[in-house]
């Protein structure tokens, strides 16, 4: 593919764009660790074989009968009081608040600390390590990417008054914000203790950290789902997966536990092949890989509360649902018809495949697991432990859809979608950059995860106020901006179209910035710092239309000084005009 480049001087160059361009500001990354082509030789793929049982405790299972036969004893699930479990949060908690017990200042701490350590072991030019308040600003303005999206990061702090975006600007300088993307890291690479056969080593303890409190801020209702994602990679990668039918295609596959009633993500298992972290390496050959993925996740908490999981036919088999229901969980799913324990669908008489004609139903039972075999406009393969046959009718807007289908294919249908729902809501939004590092994308869609959860969580707290993901996204923003003042260098590229608003008094009126927990937030006075040789004095007071802050002292008050020359300068330029 190629492209046109508009050189400096105004002509026109052509250029060669691959497919898999990057900004130039992306190339400058080093290549990434680990991956040569040793890495890829040391890969196991899960193949076929891994995802069939091929040894279990179950000697058999006998489908004597059909769904008169099926006898499921299923408690009622007890729903818990309340969805959110944290006391701390009420409905009158902001986003930040919210997002702070998910990105908890531990977390902040943590990629702090090792993004200054990688800055000072790749000795990056000109660096200034990071605080608190800075990487929450740089936190916002790459959510903010993601809401005011352009072809590249230098189009987001440009001057150019065509494409210009003053809010990043006034926020962060170009450079800073380079900078800060090329040493954000989550884990110490030079450490020996660290274990490197963890493909994921790379996020550290940021990953566990989150889903930890991902599980303790909620508390799960009946209905659970798990599901396979793919976050976009096209990068050098070992464990790079290729799935026709995402959208991205290739990528970093992960699975997915969420509550089907909020929608909101409850746990994620990274897939890194026959290395993936399972609870017991030997759940492969019992269950398949598929069923020893949902018992490490369910390990975590959600065995034997009677929980209803629905999951597809990549996870399910006759072996996991009986397990699951000596466990007191409960499963559906659709399965495979080559799944080990299947029943033969062959007419006992003449000993040939039987085919049902559509809207049939043949159902085959063992007195816990109710197969239902139901033919649509191709065979559909239904397996549960909790739900009888019986046949349903299909609401549907288009008279001509109306039909009778299996219960067990409506809760099917309304509950395999909580996945897809998450990734319409935040894909429009994502700030999702082409790097190198797959790890540093993992970890912006991480980020992305945690704000939707946050979101989730907000919008339960307030049923009533209807706040849409990109309002509450914007919401955010400005709550960190306000809760993270950072002295920003008077050094800096002249602004290209000096711009002087008419000056009115009404709209320069001092006001005072509260933090979260209602304590005033101080900052250095802006006139002090430019004319006394850079001293440093704290002041409370700051000017909404300025957006500066500058001290009150009698008649040497700084306000009023600046005031009288922002209004001096401003009649001086009605003059000319």
């Amino acid at each position: 593919m190629s492209g046109i480049l508009l050189s400096n001087q105004g002509t026109v160059e052509a250029i060669d764009v691959a497919d898999n361009w990057e900004p130039e500001w992306m190339r400058n990354d080093e290549m990434e660790e680990g991956n040569d082509p040793e890495e890829y030789l040391q890969f196991e793929e899960i193949t076929s074989d891994d995802e069939e049982p091929v040894a279990s405790r179950i000697d058999g299972i006998e489908w004597e009968g059909d769904s008169e036969y099926f006898f499921p004893e299923t408690p009622d699930f007890l729903d818990p009081v309340t969805f959110v479990s944290d006391e701390d949060i009420s409905p009158a908690s902001t986003p930040l608040f919210i997002l702070q017990k998910i990105v908890t200042p531990d977390i902040v701490d943590e990629i702090i600390t090792q993004t200054n350590l990688y800055a000072d072991q790749k000795a990056i030019p000109n660096w200034k390590n990071v605080g608190v308040p800075e990487f929450w600003r740089f936190f916002g303005l790459n959510l903010l990417t993601g809401v005011v999206q352009k072809p590249s990061l230098k189009d987001y702090l440009t001057r150019d008054p065509l494409t210009a975006t003053p809010f990043f600007t006034e926020a962060m300088s170009r450079n800073r914000l380079e900078q800060i993307l090329r040493g954000l890291q989550f884990v110490d690479l030079e450490d020996p203790a660290l274990d490197t056969n963890d493909r994921f080593h790379k996020m550290g303890i940021i990953l566990p950290n989150i889903l930890k409190n991902f599980r303790k801020l909620v508390n799960p209702g009946e209905f659970l789902t798990l599901d396979e994602e793919l976050m976009p990679y096209k990068g050098a990668l070992s464990f790079k997966q290729y799935n026709p039918k995402k959208r991205g295609r290739f990528g970093v596959k992960s699975f997915f536990l969420m509550d089907c009633e909020h929608r909101f993500v409850l746990d994620i298992l990274p897939y890194q092949g026959k290395s993936t972290k399972l609870s017991n390496p030997n759940w492969i050959k019992m269950y398949g890989f598929g069923g020893a993925a949902v018992l490490t996740i369910l390990e975590k908490g959600y065995l034997g509360k009677y929980h209803r999981l629905v999951v597809d036919n990549y996870f399910q088999s006759p072996v996991l649902a009986k397990t699951l229901v000596e466990k007191k969980t409960f499963v559906l799913g659709t399965v495979r018809k080559d799944r080990k324990f299947m029943p033969k669908f062959i007419d006992h008489v003449t000993s040939r495949p039987t085919r049902l004609k559509k809207g049939e139903v043949e159902t085959f039972s063992d007195g816990d697991l109710l197969l239902e075999r139901w033919m649509d406009r191709r065979e559909v393969l239904i397996l549960n432990t909790f739900i009888d046959h019986r046949m349903e009718d299909c609401v549907s807007q288009n008279p001509r859809n109306a039909q009778v289908k299996p219960a067990s294919v409506l809760v099917y249908n309304k509950s395999m979608g909580a996945l897809d729902d998450m990734d319409k809501i935040i894909r429009p939004y994502q700030a999702l950059r082409k790097t190198l590092k797959w790890y540093r994308k993992f970890g912006f869609h991480l980020f992305d995860i945690c704000v939707y959860n946050s979101w989730v969580v907000y919008c339960h707290m307030n049923p009533l106020r209807s706040t849409g993901y990109k309002q509450y996204l914007s919401n955010l923003i400005k709550e960190i901006m306000s809760a993270n003042v950072t002295i920003r260098s008077t050094k800096g590229r002249p602004v290209t179209i000096p711009h002087q608003p008419s000056f009115n008094s009404l709209q320069h009126l001092p006001s005072t910035v509260r933090n979260n927990a209602g304590k005033k937030v101080r900052g250095n006075c802006h006139l002090c710092w430019k004319n006394m040789n850079k001293l440093r004095k704290a002041t409370s007071i700051r000017c909404e239309a300025c957006g500066v802050w500058l001290c009150v002292d009698g008649e040497n008050s700084c306000y009023k000084k600046h005031h009288i020359t922002v209004a001096a300068n401003s009649q001086s330029l009605q003059n000319e005009n």
